[in-house]
């Protein structure tokens, strides 16, 4: 398995390719990308990097944190991260939008520092939403914004 990654402090088009290997396995990796401009600003640092971590759990690579949000979240499909304010009944609207359009969800984990206060919500799934379902996502109050990663 390789994973590309850009390290703030290198030259622009500098990347690494990290290369695990059953004798080697990575067991965490941290990566900071600086001079980006990102719809998902909840995973922006005070000095204008992303900030993601994850670690290799079961031989797959899994997002443990976005930003300073604790997530468990397995890279195998596709993913919507929503950044919201965590409040009751947040993950049923968008089950139901989801639902909605015939999309299966493979999983929902929520990331958050206090209740009721800033989160993050990952949902895992098998379809691609259309744009008319990730924009009904969006209209959702609190949810604040949102990125659809298909992998």
């Amino acid at each position: 398995m390789g994973i590309k990654c850009q390290f703030s402090g290198q030259k622009a088009g500098t990347c690494f390719l990290l290369d695990g290997s059953p004798e080697n396995p990575f067991e965490f990796i941290q990566v900071q990308i600086a001079n980006v401009e990102s719809k998902f600003a909840i995973a922006i640092s005070d000095s204008s990097e992303i900030k993601v971590e994850g670690k290799v759990k079961d031989k797959k690579p899994h997002l443990t944190k976005v930003g300073s949000f604790s997530v468990d979240v397995s890279m195998d499909g596709s993913l919507i991260l929503c950044s919201q304010v965590d409040q009751p009944g947040m993950t049923g609207s968008v089950g139901n939008i989801l639902g909605k359009e015939n999309v299966n969800g493979s999983f929902i984990s929520v990331g958050r520092n206090a209740p009721r206060k800033q989160a993050v919500m990952t949902i895992g799934v098998d379809e691609e939403p259309s744009k008319e379902s990730l924009k009904r996502i969006e209209e959702i109050l609190p949810a604040e914004e949102f990125v659809f990663l298909k992998l």
